[in-house]
């Protein structure tokens, strides 16, 4: 057991328990807010989250429903002080592996941890004796693979950036697969055997950010009871991985450009320079040269990390993987459920293809675990058990107005009103844009230079449909 989630609202335990547990040889992951916590487990895997019951955002319930849910290989240990023993053993019997009652004792949290990582081997062992006739695994379509040509070019170019110490900007949309593809990169450098360290800037807050990133002196700041070591220095000699980079605060943009150019970091609070050998590998659904030019991101941070940049092209655009994507997780979901391999419909199958995936590759896994569900007696996944906004796409496409329909209800001040004419021509360009990308609102947002949002108060405003 390697990896360890640590949530807790109390920065002071998350500094103790990180400091502990690093000291213990283990990698360890601090969050002070469950529903912050969910949504990095929806990025990146633990095999162990140590998570307070009494989390101030959301129940102890919940969050270990919402995590058995997007990692559930992993072990869950509860930890609260006066807890009420009918919900500790509610827990217990939902799967949670102990609930230790604080103040914490550095032994019986220890021997919970090793009793976890027992269950992990034990259930790995399992399912490696259940599965001795497998055929040989099939690389993860999540590891941006496939037979397309844009698939075999973007291996072609990990193959040739692995070995290399380049900075390197992975740029895609949401659910294409970057951060797999950032470990690609990792597992074929000569820094394959250090540490692999996922961050998820969009979770870093210009509060945290510094400590998170770099650590902090005891005293640093009001609740730093203790030292804490950052990601760099938790990645040094290894790789670390900035998933979301557009989402750093200013002035942390400003110290991770000394990081990579001095190849030294500071703890906040802390006067001395600590070297650090890290290789960087950014990612982002955003073009960041254009937010370089518009000052929402530092060019000159812009241009020390894209030493190489990968460009991750859309499911949509490579429709010929999508078959291979498919069958892969139809088995990886028999695997899972422990049920003979789910097959689909013609019809089903055909509304898959025609779909636009604006999630891209996680949003058809997730199509396909929660549709083998329901299988009929067959085993067959019929059209009515695809999520109803598949199987209404093709509907929903007949039924996109015409610009000139769109252009009547444009809010108008006068005719030929300097006003009236600006909005008309911004829902034509917007319109225009809309149906080149096939109604993805994100790429819609990118072509238009606007952010998402902003593209979602547009079309309410000039009356167009969202």
């Amino acid at each position: 057991m390697k990896h360890i989630l640590v949530v807790d609202n109390q920065i002071s335990t998350c500094d103790l328990l990180s400091k502990f547990l690093i000291k213990k040889n283990y990698g360890v992951a601090t969050i002070t807010r469950g529903q912050i916590a969910l949504e990095m487990l929806q990025k990146r895997k633990f095999d162990l989250i140590l998570a307070e019951y009494n989390l101030p955002d959301i129940s102890g319930t919940k969050f270990f429903d919402e995590v058995s849910k997007s990692n559930p290989e992993a072990e869950m240990i509860l930890m609260g002080k006066e807890v009420n023993l009918k919900n500790v053993v509610a827990m217990i019997r939902k799967g949670a592996r102990n609930f230790i009652s604080k103040p914490l004792n550095p032994d019986e949290l220890i021997e919970a941890i090793q009793e976890a990582e027992k269950h992990t081997l034990h259930r790995v062992a399992d399912e490696t004796d259940s599965h001795t006739e497998r055929l040989p695994a099939k690389p993860s379509p999540d590891m941006v693979t496939g037979q397309s040509k844009k698939a075999l070019a973007i291996v072609e170019q990990v193959k040739r950036v692995g070995p290399t110490n380049f900075s390197v900007i992975i740029q895609g949309e949401t659910g294409t697969g970057k951060e797999s593809l950032a470990r690609q990169i990792h597992q074929i450098s000569s820094r394959k055997e250090e540490p692999f360290i996922a961050v998820d800037c969009g979770c870093l807050s210009r509060d945290i950010a510094g400590s998170e990133l770099f650590g902090h002196e005891k005293g640093a700041f009001t609740g730093a009871a203790f030292q804490k070591t950052g990601f760099f220095e938790q990645a040094n000699g290894g790789t670390i991985f900035l998933d979301e980079i557009a989402n750093l605060p200013m002035d942390i943009q400003i110290a991770l450009l000394r990081a990579l150019q001095e190849k030294v970091i500071r703890k906040v609070g802390g006067s001395k320079e600590i070297p650090i050998d890290v290789r960087i590998i950014a990612a982002t659904n955003e073009n960041l040269l254009q937010k370089s030019e518009t000052s929402n991101f530092r060019e000159d941070l812009y241009f020390r990390l894209c030493e190489y940049t990968l460009e991750i092209p859309p499911l949509r655009e490579r429709p010929e993987d999508l078959p291979l994507f498919i069958d892969f997780f139809l088995e990886q979901t028999s695997k899972e459920l422990g049920r003979p391999k789910a097959k689909l419909c013609k019809e089903s199958r055909d509304l898959l293809y025609e779909y636009h995936w604006p999630g891209n590759i996680r949003e058809l896994r997730n199509v396909i675990r929660r549709s083998s569900l329901f299988t009929d007696s067959h085993n067959f996944i019929q059209a009515d058990s695809l999520p109803s906004r598949i199987t209404n796409y093709k509907d929903s496409l007949c039924n996109i107005p015409e610009y000139s329909d769109e252009l009547e209800n444009v809010p108008t001040v006068k005719t030929g009103d300097l006003k009236s004419t600006a909005l008309r021509a911004e829902s034509k360009r917007i319109m225009e844009v809309l149906e080149r990308v096939r109604y993805n609102k994100t790429k819609a947002a990118e072509v238009l230079n606007i952010h998402r949002k902003t593209l979602y108060v547009k079309l309410k405003l000039l009356n167009i449909p969202c």
